[in-house]
């Protein structure tokens, strides 16, 4: 049976193939037990140059390192994320926190977002409809000025790339599983001081803890994603049904004359306001006649 489930690219955004790797395997566990299909983008294990900021994709769109009859062409794989990209319903960035800040491989992925930047603003391309996008952040021990810059960055860049950033979660702390320590078996506590059982056996459950999170993370970002693209799509038919309403009542239009005028009917009720009633046009005559319950009596030609 084939997959139907929504479409999910995992991004590490690390330099290394470690931690981040190590989470995107559980996120992706999580995300295919709710029906998910995953893909994923591994920095550490491919290419993409800088932009250099020639803004060659100004006249076109499309940026000239990617173009193979250019004479900046660089053959990376710049191509294959953009490919990607195109395709999935949703995208989960994975990254490790620099100096409060993405590290350099995905600043380079964020830069070369330029000619999305240029489609939008410049060219006036139409805007597609927005996908969802997750972030979660690792590092050993966090950062004293928080990852507000990474989450940021990451919120500009995917927004031109057809994104939104709507989730920012927190993975600071969560180690890779040949990084966490073995909890020892009970026979051989005695070669523990009683501090370093307590230090181990807190560092373990945070761990699974961890684990767990992650599971449940996946499996809720690709529950999420099935919703917000059924959302996407009841949007879309009503945009179109809409759109039928105004065209029917459209309809006949032209069968008025363009000088015609549309009278508002006549009052058939008044206030208890007499002042009122004369500045709207109601006379004082009719308005005592409605009052009684006496019809006003039709004008003699």
């Amino acid at each position: 049976m084939a997959d139907t489930g929504p479409r999910l690219l995992f991004i590490s955004g690390s330099p290394r193939t470690h931690t981040c790797e190590a989470l995107i395997d559980l996120l992706e566990q999580g995300a295919r037990s709710a029906g998910a299909q995953a893909e994923r983008f591994v920095l550490s294990k491919k290419r993409i140059s800088p932009c250099t900021g020639c803004e060659g994709c100004r006249k076109t769109g499309t940026c000239v390192l990617a173009d193979a009859g250019s004479v900046q062409f660089v053959d990376d794989d710049y191509l294959e994320l953009k490919a990607l990209l195109e395709k999935v319903d949703a995208v989960a960035l994975v990254s490790p926190l620099y100096f409060a800040g993405p590290p350099a491989q995905l600043k380079a992925v964020f830069d070369r977002f330029q000619p999305n930047w240029v489609q939008r603003y410049v060219l006036g391309y139409e805007v597609s409809v927005k996908r969802p996008a997750q972030l979660f952040v690792i590092g050993c021990g966090g950062d004293a000025h928080g990852y507000a810059p990474l989450a940021g960055i990451a919120k500009s860049a995917l927004a031109v790339a057809g994104f939104t950033l709507e989730k920012v979660n927190n993975f600071i702390g969560f180690l890779a599983p040949c990084d966490v320590p073995d909890f020892p078996d009970e026979e051989d506590f005695d070669q523990y001081a009683q501090p370093q059982l307590v230090q181990l056996k807190r560092a373990t459950a945070k761990q699974e803890a961890f684990v767990q999170h992650a599971i449940d993370a996946g499996s809720a970002f690709a529950r999420y994603a099935a919703k917000k693209e059924q959302a996407n799509a009841l949007a879309e038919q009503l945009a179109a049904l809409e759109a039928e309403l105004a065209a029917l009542n459209a309809e006949g239009d032209d069968v008025l004359a363009p000088d015609a005028v549309i009278m508002p009917p006549r009052a058939h009720s008044v206030s208890d306001d007499p002042a009122g009633d004369a500045k709207a046009g109601i006379d004082l005559d009719y308005r005592r006649l409605i009052k009684s319950g006496t019809p006003k009596p039709e004008t003699e030609e």
